[in-house]
């Protein structure tokens, strides 16, 4: 079916009003699934002899900024940040699209573009933030399909971007030791305490006291809320905050209040520099990968256990800890290495330091008389 071009105009028609009153007149009845406006006709004459309904199954393309509007509304329960990035992203697609494509070469061709600007140092993307806004767009494609089946969605046959495999950064034994003795204030202990005994998010760590059990939290994150199990030592270090700071309703306060997630992360990172750690490792999310890694090196793990504490939507998200895991991978090597078999026929002293000298004597001995026999 042909899909004709839309002319540009704003969502308040500017030429008559007339064409304004039959639109909003015909909205009062639109499907609630279709939000009114949403669709414009390629011809505005069309306008007074035909319904909204029809247009929309008539083929006219999608104007960009009214189908952007409604898929930011469908997201208006999520988390504000995640609000703001879907909204900045969409900003940037609207800008190269006045109307959705329908074939997958221009939005292949866009998502290039930002790939390249990443040569660029004032316009620096990783490809995390590519990926991210290849997301996005395709979340977008996505609900505006589902709620409008007759307009096509090329994302399945877009490229999406390439990421690269990253080691998680965790804390080493000597940073956590040198975190540890810091002469840390309460609050702060408790928190760096928390966070690498739960691996919970910055923002799942502004909890109240109500959200305090004696042996477990109770988080809200992406996932939803769940139970986190706690240690006996944050157990007794939240007690010992929550007497301290009676009449506070939130666990973690500084002098304006109640902190946030931004809060929480300068804290960190107020702690990390005093410790010595470098910048990039110095957030909450070192502390939940360092419990992720050492959760899933201990000879215990329940991988499912581990989805559930950390809150991760996606098993694979949880593997990651598991396959990625280089105490792991330098524990199994060890037991599996085909070294260990020799080592274990020569009964264990193959490759002892007096042994490789000895052989090493022999090889010399051998090379002098092999000089000798060749000179003569």
């Amino acid at each position: 079916m042909g899909h004709a071009c839309l002319s540009i105009r704003p969502i308040v028609p500017t030429k008559n009003e007339r064409d304004y009153n039959i639109v909003t007149d015909n909205a009062k009845n639109f499907p609630v699934t279709v939000p009114p406006t949403l669709w414009y006709p390629a011809d505005e004459s069309l306008l007074p002899h035909k319904t909204l309904p029809e247009y929309a199954l008539g083929g006219n393309v999608m104007l960009t900024q009214v189908a952007i509007q409604e898929f930011l509304i469908s997201r208006g329960g999520l988390r504000p940040k995640t609000q703001r990035e879907y909204k900045n992203h969409l900003a940037l697609f609207q800008k190269s699209f006045h109307h959705l494509p329908e074939v997958p070469q221009p939005v292949q061709s866009w998502l290039n573009n930002l790939q390249r600007q990443r040569g660029d140092p004032e316009q620096e993307l990783t490809p995390e933030t590519v990926h991210s806004r290849f997301r996005t767009i395709r979340a977008f494609y996505n609900q505006i399909q589902r709620w409008h089946s007759e307009v096509p969605n090329p994302m399945p046959l877009i490229r999406p971007p390439k990421l690269q495999q990253k080691v998680m950064r965790t804390f080493t034994e000597e940073e956590l030791y040198r975190i540890f003795t810091l002469p840390l204030p309460l609050s702060d202990r408790a928190m760096a305490t928390l966070l690498l005994d739960t691996g919970i998010r910055a923002q799942e760590c502004c909890l109240t006291w109500d959200d305090v059990r004696p042996n477990h939290i109770i988080v809200n994150g992406k996932t939803g809320e769940r139970d986190v199990p706690i240690n006996e030592v944050t157990s007794r270090l939240l007690q010992n905050l929550r007497a301290q700071s009676k009449q506070n309703h939130h666990v973690f306060c500084g002098k304006r209040g109640p902190l946030t997630s931004q809060g929480i992360y300068k804290t960190i990172r107020r702690i990390c520099r005093q410790a010595n750690i470098d910048g990039r490792r110095s957030s909450p999310a070192t502390f939940r990968h360092t419990f992720g890694t050492e959760y899933a090196s201990s000879g215990a793990c329940n991988p499912q256990a581990l989805q559930e504490i950390m809150g991760h939507r996606d098993f694979k998200t949880t593997l990651r800890y598991i396959h990625n895991n280089r105490k792991r991978l330098i524990m199994n090597h060890r037991l599996c290495t085909p070294l260990r078999l020799i080592s274990i026929a020569a009964q264990g002293n193959l490759f002892d330091s007096q042994v490789v000298k000895e052989a090493e004597a022999i090889l010399e001995k051998k090379e002098r008389s092999h000089d000798y026999t060749g000179a003569s």
